[in-house]
């Protein structure tokens, strides 16, 4: 009877021992970061010169200009507990609202999250999942219905990834990634339904004490709407990308006007599958517009940061020009465009000491 009273009471206390051991890798602060940006777009729907001085221009946008200011709240949960003993698991959730003061149905709202797992420094693995469930891109013809009537077009944005890092010299690291994004769009315009495969490599490195980065990524657009019957699914839409891009980020320790700025550069290259005119089932500007379009886009932004009293404030300018090559001249004139952003920002970071 004592021995099994020993056994019980040791059992007992052996139990406690690995219940406080485990549950003490959750007890770790939930950091939480807010922020607001403001800020203005000069056009908002990246609408070409031709656009911008057509008398359609009603028609084409559902608004009360085509530029505008707006105003983006966030709020990111973030929480890193060890649920596996030296491996540090993060659990992150992010929530962003845009609106856009002109055009209500312009504005959106992004959920992400997503799940790391940290297995040395600059070596962990993610998944992550980030979903619009309405975007609004502009007003155009439902070639299935009518030749004259604009309907409202809007698609949904779920994409999926994994990637993971790995550790290089002199702190320096690398990050492949693989991402899969689904493009739906609304019912007059599922012609447009797009399943996006990408990958990516980004190189992450020191030089002249600053922190810079530089990647490549190809993406394969399958339009996987063509030819399920419908008139306009006659057009083969699906694409292959590539893209280019730099960034440079130096903090300044000994100026106080601001304490760091960086700058980013980006190319994007697009390309659409050309059809033989001969093979394409119905000849129209629809066909015109993707049969063989080539797009070289660039991207550019540059901004400060400066802290103050714990709020981190940020000022960033962002310019965006799409040059637009095809075999019918007129293409470029509907889809060149320029548009450029001044935004404001502040963040401000602490924890949730709930846990522990």
């Amino acid at each position: 009877m004592i021995k099994t009273r020993q056994f019980l009471l040791s059992l007992l206390f052996f139990s406690v021992l690995c219940s406080n051991s485990i549950f003490s890798g959750f007890k770790v602060p939930i950091y939480y970061t807010s922020s607001v940006s403001m800020g203005y777009d000069n056009n908002l729907f990246r609408l070409s010169d031709l656009n911008l001085d057509s008398t359609l221009l009603p028609s084409i946008v559902d608004a009360s200009a085509f530029d505008s200011g707006y105003i983006t709240p966030k709020l990111k949960i973030d929480y890193q507990p060890y649920i596996i003993k030296d491996l540090k698991t993060d659990f992150n959730f992010a929530y962003t609202r845009n609106h856009y003061f002109s055009s209500s149905e312009k504005s959106f709202n992004i959920f992400q999250s997503q799940i790391g797992i940290k297995f040395a420094p600059y070596q962990s693995i993610k998944f992550s999942h980030r979903y619009i469930p309405k975007y609004y891109l502009r007003n155009y013809i439902d070639h299935d219905m009518s030749k004259e009537q604009y309907e409202v077009c809007t698609f949904s944005i779920e994409s999926f990834s994994v990637s993971y890092s790995h550790p290089l010299m002199n702190r320096n690291w690398i990050k492949l990634k693989l991402n899969n994004t689904n493009y739906f769009y609304n019912k007059s315009f599922t012609e447009f339904d797009t399943r996006i495969i990408q990958f990516e490599i980004k190189y992450y490195f020191r030089f002249l004490k600053s922190s810079n980065s530089i990647w490549y990524s190809y993406s394969d657009g399958d339009n996987i709407s063509n030819d399920n019957g419908y008139y306009s699914t006659n057009v083969n839409r699906s694409y292959g990308e590539h893209n280019l891009g730099v960034s440079f980020k130096k903090k300044l320790r000994k100026k106080k006007t601001f304490d760091s700025f960086g700058t980013s550069f980006m190319f994007e290259n697009r390309f659409y599958e050309a059809e033989n005119d001969d093979d394409l089932s119905f000849s129209s500007r629809e066909s015109a517009l993707h049969n063989g379009r080539t797009h070289n886009e660039f991207n550019f932004s540059f901004w400060v940061d400066k802290k103050i009293n714990q709020i981190n404030n940020q000022f960033k300018f962002k310019y965006r020009h799409r040059n637009v090559k095809s075999d019918y001249y007129w293409v470029s004139d509907f889809k060149d465009f320029n548009k450029f952003e001044i935004t404001y920002k502040v963040s401000f970071s602490s924890n949730l000491n709930i846990l522990y």
